[in-house]
């Protein structure tokens, strides 16, 4: 059972030097409970290890905003500093955003810092020029889909996401969009 905290005063800004081991704390903790069910334990592991590395955040929030095909981690930061929550993305084409990631600590669900997040990296694409927004969920996720559905995306296609070191298929994303 996931406990629900009351929400502190937070801000939504771009990531900085020192936030890396808190954002990846955050996304890892994020990625392994959406996918809970979903994904075999391995699975989950590889992939947060891959994604969710210091090193590979690090060098992400230093060249954040160098292409606009990624335009940067983005936090939700409270008062007392802690990272409650991590989006990013980019524009992948003419005219087209993709959401990369978006996770925020899981008893902070249900008050309003993914929308912030959201909005920020909407914001961000709009401004490069973004008129539509993707972004892949992996399929069966009860806690994204809800989210980006009641925020007006569509579920465009389903294709495979995630395959084992033989080449089998192990779970499917939903690519989903909207109109910005």
């Amino acid at each position: 059972m996931t406990t629900v905290l009351e929400v502190p005063a937070y801000e939504v800004r771009l990531a900085r030097a020192g936030d890396e081991d808190a954002i990846c704390d955050v996304c890892r903790e994020g990625f392994a409970v959406s996918s809970q069910g979903l994904l075999p334990p391995a699975t989950i592991e590889r992939q947060a290890d891959a994604y969710y590395d210091p090193a590979r955040v690090r060098r992400e929030v230093a060249t954040a905003g160098e292409a606009i095909e990624w335009q940067g981690y983005v936090v939700a930061v409270s008062e007392s500093g802690g990272v409650l929550g991590a989006a990013g993305g980019g524009v992948t084409g003419p005219g087209v955003g993709t959401v990369y990631v978006l996770y925020l600590r899981p008893p902070l669900r249900g008050r309003g810092i993914g929308t912030a997040l959201l909005d920020f990296v909407t914001d961000q694409q709009e401004a490069a020029g973004a008129t539509e927004q993707w972004v892949s969920v992996t399929e069966g996720n009860d806690l994204g889909i809800p989210f980006y559905v009641a925020r007006g995306f569509v579920v465009r296609e389903r294709v495979p996401f995630v395959t084992a070191d033989d080449g089998t298929v192990e779970a499917h994303s939903l690519r989903m969009s909207r109109t910005i």
